[in-house]
């Protein structure tokens, strides 16, 4: 038996080799190893507490966190059955070079033992580390578009005026601005809503960086949208100038319109702009009075200017030297007119011809005429003021009254005896 097994051993040999070089060459021929390329595979960063623990951030440079096209080598058996999902990148924090940089390892999450080669375009992760940094931003507003014609936008209140960011130091530092938007094209109302928070650099660029991360990243937002309206400036006037003075009654800007905005419902009852007499006090003045007013003092609650360049107003109130002016007057253009019923009433003591002294403004008194002037004793009028009811006979002393102009006046009254009597029994 023993002869058997020993007889021909070379035979026997040389039959087992060539038996593993057959099966050999035909596994390469139906199962060969073969390159199978897999695309954009992540890489997973590990171990990154490292970095942050220590108050640094990291960034990664130039996209290496992900692998463009990566290459296994491996029977066709095995690269059948991988997918994209089944290629493993890992880079490993601990592993960092000087240069901030880590080697990427590559795997997959299938059996290696029969994969000959995997390799990738890039074989490192490239990162930037630097210092963390935090900075609060006051948070502003703004709107876009236009809101109807006669509105404007009014008060816009947020429901939280700062906001805190977080990142890389060189980042942090490019941000100066926070900043929402609220679209108002066309509106009438109010508007409620929420709307993003964007930052900006100091030339109003927009940065948006995954590194940094803000604390708050909308906000509650109330635009309030005013309704406009033109009323007139009301300037009053207190005080009496110095004697020999008088105001004119001009006054420069007053019935001028201004806009104002507000609430539709509390427009609706305001028709002027009244400034208050005190503000304007002539008292004692020998000049015009000039006076700088900011209208807004006297702006009712809730209403406000439509352009804050006409807040200030420079107003002038006129005040002129009097003039006085000698005119002579014809006793007979003295009159009595509303006498009483069944007495007689005559006027005496008045020459036939007298002068009356007129003073007033230039423009007033300049005008008037002697021969346009008549004087009259109004009977009942002043029986009226007297307190008299009923006629009484007797002797009075009666103002004569000339018609004269509203800002004119008689510097001396003149007076005429005034006669009422019973009329004799026929």
């Amino acid at each position: 038996m023993k002869n058997r097994l020993t007889r021909n051993v070379g035979l026997k040999l040389s039959s087992v080799l060539l038996a593993v070089v057959l099966w050999l060459v035909v596994n390469s021929i139906t199962n060969p190893t073969v390159p199978q390329t897999y695309y954009n595979i992540p890489v997973k960063l590990v171990n990154t507490d490292l970095i942050t623990e220590s108050g640094q951030v990291y960034e990664v440079l130039d996209g290496t966190d992900v692998i463009n096209r990566v290459v296994v080598r491996a029977p066709r058996s095995v690269v059948s059955e991988l997918k994209d999902e089944n290629i493993i990148a890992t880079a490993d924090v601990n592993d960092i070079s000087s240069l901030d940089t880590i080697a990427i390892k590559l795997t997959t999450d299938r059996s290696n033992r029969d994969i000959n080669s995997i390799t990738g375009n890039i074989d490192t992760v490239k990162l930037k580390i630097e210092n963390e940094k935090m900075k609060s931003l006051a948070l502003k507003t703004s709107t876009s578009g236009e809101v109807a014609d006669g509105y404007l936008v009014g008060d816009i209140i947020t429901d939280q005026n700062l906001v805190r960011i977080t990142g890389p130091e060189s980042i942090v530092d490019q941000i100066t601005k926070a900043s929402v938007d609220v679209e108002i094209g066309g509106m009438t109302n109010d508007i409620v809503t929420n709307a993003e928070i964007k930052l900006y650099d100091a030339e109003d660029h927009e940065v948006s960086n995954k590194n940094i991360t803000q604390n708050i990243k909308t906000v509650g937002v109330k635009v309030g949208i005013w309704q406009k309206k033109s009323v007139p400036i009301i300037y009053n006037v207190s005080g009496i100038a110095a004697q020999g003075y008088r105001a004119t009654g001009e006054i420069t800007g007053s019935g001028e319109n201004v806009e104002i905005a507000g609430k539709a419902s509390t427009l609706r009852n305001i028709s002027s702009i009244e400034i208050p007499a005190e503000v304007l006090d002539i008292t004692g003045q020998t000049e015009s009075l000039v006076k700088e007013i900011d209208l807004r003092q006297f702006l009712p609650d809730n209403i406000f200017l439509v352009n804050s360049e006409d807040a200030v107003r420079t107003v002038t109130v006129s005040v002129e030297a009097e003039i006085s002016k000698r005119l002579e007057i014809r006793g007979d253009r003295v009159r009595m007119v509303n006498m009483p019923d069944g007495y007689q009433v005559s006027i005496s003591e008045l020459d036939e011809s007298f002068v009356i002294e007129v003073i007033g403004l230039s423009r007033d008194v300049a005008t008037l005429q002697a021969g346009n002037i008549t004087g009259t004793v109004d009977v009942a009028r002043w029986m009226q003021e007297s307190g008299m009811e009923e006629p009484q006979p007797g002797f009075y002393t009666v103002e004569v009254d000339f018609g004269l102009p509203e800002n004119v006046t008689l510097r001396d009254a003149v007076t005429v005896m005034l006669h009422i009597s019973e009329p004799e029994e026929q």
